[in-house]
């Protein structure tokens, strides 16, 4: 059985994708990894593998499965994990509450408009 080489661009592209999610910059999680920038860059980019150690330390500083990061597969606990509940996450409890009420509102716009 052959075993077809691995891609790494859709790998650095789900990088991203948890980095921008949490609102981070290259440079801080370059730091919370203890990795340049230039190197993060470069796996983001697809242009370089991955180390154990470094796949490791960006799951646990994006929050996100190794099996995200290297396969695309998501789990349950990760669909809480996305921008938007990220985003409410860093709220009080009476700001979630208008959130949510906002996020109402718009939604049955979009409703109205969009369908």
């Amino acid at each position: 059985m052959k075993i077809n080489p691995y891609d790494y661009g859709y790998m650095g592209k789900r990088i991203q994708q948890a980095r921008k999610a949490r609102r981070y910059t290259q440079a801080e999680v370059a730091e919370m990894i203890n990795m340049s920038s230039k190197n993060l860059s470069q796996l983001e980019r697809g242009m370089t593998g991955i180390s154990l150690s470094t796949l490791i330390s960006i799951c646990k500083a994006l929050n996100v499965s190794a099996d995200y990061i290297l396969f695309g597969i998501e789990n349950e606990n990760q669909n809480n994990n996305n921008a938007v509940n990220i985003m409410l996450s860093e709220l009080n409890e009476k700001e979630q509450l208008y959130a949510e009420n906002l996020l109402l509102v718009y939604v049955e716009a979009c409703k109205n408009v969009f369908r």
